[in-house]
C-alpha cells in the first residue's frame, strides 16, 4: 500500500481550519506518512509565527490516504 499526505491548519478557537494541503510524495508506508505529518506540521506552525499561533490556538490536522497505484 501506498500513502499521501493530506494536511490543515486549524484553529481550536474556532474550530475552523485552512484549506487541506496535499503533498505530491507518495510514501511506501502508514508509519512514513505519519512521522512526515509530525515534521511537516512544525514546520507549518513555525511558519504561521508564535503569536498567530497562540492568537488562535492553531494546530495541524493531517491523515494518510491511501492510494491506488496502477
Amino acid at each position: 500500500m501506498k500513502f499521501i499526505l493530506v494536511m490543515s491548519v486549524c484553529s481550536f478557537l474556532t474550530g475552523e481550519c485552512k484549506a487541506p494541503i496535499q503533498f505530491n510524495h507518495i510514501y511506501n508506508s502508514w508509519a512514513e506518512c505519519a512521522t512526515a505529518g509530525q515534521l511537516n506540521g512544525l514546520t507549518l506552525l513555525q511558519q504561521e509565527g508564535v503569536a498567530t499561533v497562540n492568537k488562535y490556538r492553531l494546530a495541524i490536522k493531517y491523515g494518510c490516504k491511501e492510494i491506488v497505484e496502477m
